[in-house]
């Protein structure tokens, strides 16, 4: 299963303008509390094809683990954090897992907006979901919109950073720390957002 939607706030099963403002130090509105964690990789990581592939087999593990365990049978909807940019702003040889779906979908490379997709799509797609912000505009040193990967009932996002790393946000503080629990090894350092307690 897989659709384009360019209303991106109406897939999504969270206010994005309240999310967003859980990153705004001046928000008043606590009418709803995010809390986040943040996995990075305990050794650091060098823009080479080789650090790359460590970077995502490590992710990629993680990554499906959670989604398996959160996965309900319904979508997840992908989009740009907090401004919705072209899926594609220039042709350049990567991410060909990506461009192809789009292609096979019909979907435009330029295209703005959220795809929804089945968690089965989401596996074909999650390696190169992870390079994304990193490597979409193949340029050293210029990062591309972190991606939010949400799940499509629940408050939860999963958030894939170009900094290399993943964090994710919940409403529910119970299902991060089973995040941890779950996922504990040597290989993250896990670190909380401001104003979440583990």
């Amino acid at each position: 299963m897989i659709n384009f939607k360019k209303e991106v706030a109406k897939e999504l099963p969270y206010n994005r303008e309240q999310y967003l403002d859980f990153f705004d130090d001046d928000s008043s509105d606590l009418s709803i509390v995010w809390y986040g964690i943040s996995f990075q990789l305990s050794s650091p990581i060098e823009r080479n094809d080789l650090m790359l592939t460590t970077f995502v087999e490590m992710y990629e593990r993680l990554l499906n683990n959670i989604i398996t365990k959160l996965d309900n049978g319904g979508c997840w909807i992908v989009n740009h954090e907090d401004k919705d940019l072209a899926w594609f702003p220039n042709n350049e040889n990567n991410l060909n897992h990506l461009r192809t779906f789009f292609k096979e979908s019909e979907i435009p490379g330029t295209s703005k907006g959220a795809l929804v997709i089945s968690k089965s799509n989401l596996f074909r797609l999650v390696h190169d979901l992870l390079l994304y912000p990193y490597v979409v505009l193949n340029k050293d040193g210029f990062l591309y919109k972190d991606l939010n990967i949400s799940h499509g009932e629940l408050k939860f996002i999963i958030k894939i950073s170009g900094h290399l790393n993943v964090d994710f946000l919940c409403t529910d503080l119970a299902i991060l720390r089973e995040i941890i629990d779950e996922n504990n090894s040597n290989a993250f350092i896990i670190k909380a957002y401001r104003g979440t307690s583990l």
